[in-house]
C-alpha cells in the first residue's frame, strides 16, 4: 500500500467515524428527550453539535493516535452524558446545563453520596469493566494513525486546539452558537435542547453563565415603583431589645402537603403539627423558584429577598456570586443584636454554603461534622431529629436573642429505595390505592420522612413554648420532591402540573397573628423580620409590598411580567450591589 493509499484509507475511516459519532450523539440526544430518534436530523442544531463531537474525536485521536479507540471513548463519553441527562430529567424535570458544572466543582467526598444514591453502582462497574476490556483489545489491533511522525502529530494538535478555542471562546463560536441560530427558548430548556442539541446548549450557556450577574438596572422603573408603593402600609415598629424573641426558621427538605394531590386525601393524621400550625398561626402557600431539587435557589430567595427571576442566568447563586457581603435577613438580625447561626446536617462545602453563609451574615455554621456523636441517619442522610437536637443546643447556650436558620436533609430523594429506620411506622401511613406499585412504595417512604419532619416541628414548637422566652418559629418546604413514579398517576386539585405547585409555609409563636396569605419565597424574610419586631431593611419591605400586589392564587407557580416586577428586579440588582436606598416614607409593608 502506497503512502497516498494509506492516507486515503485513514481519511475515509475518519469521515465515517465523524459521521457515525455525530448521528449517534444526535440519537442519544433525542432519546434523552423521549422524542423521535431522527427528529430534526441535519438541522442547524445537528451540524452545530456535530462540530463539537468532531472536536472531541479529533482531540482524542491526537492524544491516543488510534482512531477506533478514540471513537469508542467518544461514544462512551456521549453515552454517559446522555444517561445522566435522562436521570436529571427523570428526577428534577430539567435537562443538564453547564451550570451543573458548578455543582460538580463543589462536590467533596462527604457530599458525593447525595448523587451516588441515584445510580446503579453494580451496573456502572460492569459497564466500566466491559469498556476497559474493549479498549484494551482495540489498542492492540488498532494501527497508529501518525506512525511515529511527530511533526504531523504536533501540527494536528495545534490545529485542534486552535479550532477548539475559536469555537468555544472566539467570536466565530458566539455567532455559531447564538440564541437565534440554535433556537434557544429561554422559557423551556427542553425546547432549547430539542432545537440545538444538549452539547450546543452547553456552549451557549457557558457565555450566559459568565455574564449571569450582568443584568441592567432601570433607574426609571425603580423610581416608578417607589411612586406606586407610596400608599403601602408601613412595617411594624421594632420591639425593644429585651422583648425580642428567639427566631428559628426551618427549611424542610422536599416538604409539601400531599393533600393537594386528589388521590391522597386528608393528611391531618400524618402531619398533625403542620395542620395545628395552620389553625393557630400565620400560614399559606409559597411559590418557590425550583422543582424536585435545587434547594439553594429557594434558600437564596428566602435569605436575601432577591427573586432569581431578576437574574435569569443565575442557576446556583452560592457558586456564582462572589461577594464579601450579601444583604438580607441574616444581616438584619445581626444588626439588631442577634446571634446568627445556621445548622445543616451535611458538609459545609456542598453548594459552597460555608463561604456563602459567611457573606450572608451568619456568625456560626453548624454542619454534620459538628453534630453530636449520637446523631443518626434516617433516610440517606442525618435525621430531622438530629438536626432538631442541634437547634436546641444552639438555643440553650445563653440569654442573647438568637436567629437560627436550619436546613434539614432527611427527606432527600431518591425515594423509591430510601432507607427508613422504623418500617412499622411507614406501614401505618395511608397510601393512595390508585397509585402503581412503584408509586405506592415511593410515596410511602417519602411520607415516612415528612411525617418525621412534622414530628420534629412539633417537638421544637413544644420546646420553645416551655422555655418561657418569646419566640417565632417558621417552617417551610424548599420544593416539591423529585418523584420518579408518583407524578405519573397523580393529579392535583388545582389542575396544574407538579412543577407549578406551591409549598406550605407556617409561622407560630408569641403574639403571631392567625392569618393566611400566599407569598413568594422572596417575601418570606420580611414576614420573619416583622414577626420578630425588627424593622425590615428598605429593600425587603419593598419586595414584600410588591409581592403582595402581584401574587395570584389562581395562577400557576410563575410570575406575571408587569411594570411593578420590572422595577422590583432592578431594585433587587441594586440591593445585591449594595446600592439600594429607599426613603422611609416609601418603604414598608405591614404583616
Amino acid at each position: 500500500m502506497t503512502k497516498d493509499d494509506r492516507w486515503q484509507r485513514v481519511a475515509l475511516r475518519l469521515v465515517a467515524a465523524i459521521t457515525l459519532l455525530a448521528l449517534s450523539t444526535w440519537m442519544f440526544d433525542r432519546w434523552s428527550l423521549d422524542v423521535e430518534l431522527f427528529s430534526r436530523t441535519f438541522s442547524y442544531g445537528f451540524f452545530a453539535q456535530a462540530i463539537l463531537t468532531t472536536l472531541l474525536l479529533a482531540a482524542l485521536l491526537v492524544v491516543t493516535n488510534r482512531l477506533l479507540v478514540s471513537f469508542v471513548i467518544s461514544m462512551a463519553l456521549m453515552g454517559t452524558v446522555y444517561v445522566i441527562n435522562v436521570l436529571k430529567i427523570r428526577y428534577l424535570a430539567s435537562p443538564l446545563g453547564l451550570s451543573d458544572y458548578y455543582v460538580l466543582k463543589s462536590l467533596r467526598g462527604d457530599s458525593l453520596g447525595l448523587y451516588l444514591d441515584y445510580i446503579n453502582g453494580k451496573a456502572v462497574i460492569v459497564v466500566l469493566l466491559a469498556l476497559l476490556l474493549t479498549l484494551g483489545l482495540l489498542w492492540r489491533k488498532d494501527q497508529p494513525v501518525f506512525q511515529g511522525r511527530m511533526p504531523q502529530r504536533l501540527l494536528a494538535l495545534v490545529a485542534v486546539v486552535a479550532t477548539g478555542y475559536v469555537v468555544l471562546a472566539g467570536q466565530a463560536g458566539q455567532r455559531i452558537y447564538s440564541a437565534d441560530r440554535l433556537g434557544i427558548a429561554p422559557y423551556s430548556s427542553f425546547l432549547s435542547q430539542f432545537h440545538g442539541g444538549l452539547l450546543s446548549n452547553f456552549v451557549y450557556a457557558r457565555r450566559e453563565l459568565v455574564m449571569a450577574l450582568d443584568e441592567p438596572i432601570d433607574d426609571g422603573a425603580v423610581k416608578k415603583l417607589r411612586v406606586q408603593m407610596q400608599g403601602v402600609d408601613r412595617a411594624a415598629m421594632a420591639l425593644p431589645h429585651a422583648d425580642r424573641p428567639d427566631v428559628v426558621v426551618i427549611q424542610s427538605e422536599s416538604f409539601f402537603n400531599p393533600d393537594i394531590i386528589e388521590q391522597v386525601g386528608d393528611t391531618r393524621a400524618m402531619l398533625p403539627n403542620l395542620h395545628r400550625a395552620m389553625e393557630e398561626g400565620a400560614s399559606g402557600s409559597m411559590a418557590v423558584p425550583t422543582f424536585g431539587g435545587g434547594t439553594l435557589r429557594t434558600e437564596f430567595e428566602v435569605l436575601t429577598g432577591i427573586p432569581l427571576a431578576a437574574y435569569p442566568r443565575l442557576q446556583f447563586p452560592y457558586l456564582q456570586i462572589s461577594r464579601s457581603s450579601i444583604p438580607g435577613m441574616a444581616h438584619a438580625f445581626a444588626d439588631a443584636g442577634y446571634q446568627v447561626v445556621a445548622v445543616h446536617g451535611n458538609s459545609g462545602d456542598f453548594w459552597n454554603r460555608r463561604n456563602a453563609f459567611r457573606s450572608l451574615g451568619f456568625g456560626r455554621f453548624v454542619t454534620a461534622k459538628d453534630f453530636d456523636k449520637a446523631a443518626h441517619r434516617d433516610g440517606w442522610f442525618l435525621s430531622d431529629k438530629s438536626m432538631t437536637d442541634e437547634v436546641m443546643k444552639v438555643l440553650a447556650t445563653d440569654d442573647a436573642p438568637k436567629f437560627v436558620f436550619a436546613i434539614s436533609i432527611e427527606a432527600h430523594g431518591p425515594f423509591l429505595k430510601s432507607p427508613v429506620n422504623h418500617e412499622s411506622l411507614r406501614d401505618r401511613l395511608p397510601v393512595p390505592d390508585g397509585f402503581s406499585k412503584n408509586a405506592r412504595e415511593e410515596y410511602s417512604r417519602y411520607a415516612y420522612h415528612i411525617a418525621d419532619a412534622d414530628q420534629e416541628l412539633g417537638r421544637l414548637w413544644d420546646y420553645l413554648k416551655q422555655r418561657g422566652r418569646p419566640f417565632v418559629l417558621v417552617f417551610y418546604g424548599d420544593h416539591l420532591p423529585g418523584f420518579e413514579y408518583v407524578y405519573q398517576g397523580a393529579t392535583f386539585h388545582n389542575g396544574q402540573d407538579p412543577d407549578k405547585q406551591r409549598v406550605p409555609w407556617i409561622a407560630v409563636g408569641t403574639d403571631v397573628p392567625r392569618v393566611q396569605r400566599s407569598i413568594y419565597s422572596w417575601m418570606l424574610p420580611h414576614e420573619v423580620l416583622s414577626l420578630a419586631g425588627i424593622h425590615s431593611p428598605a429593600y425587603l419591605s419593598l419586595a414584600a409590598a410588591v409581592g403582595s400586589q402581584v401574587i395570584d392564587d389562581k395562577a400557576p407557580n410563575t410570575l406575571v411580567d408587569n411594570d411593578m416586577l420590572d422595577g422590583l428586579y432592578s431594585a433587587a440588582r441594586m440591593d445585591l450591589n449594595g446600592q439600594f436606598d429607599v426613603p422611609d416614607e416609601v418603604a414598608g409593608h405591614a404583616l
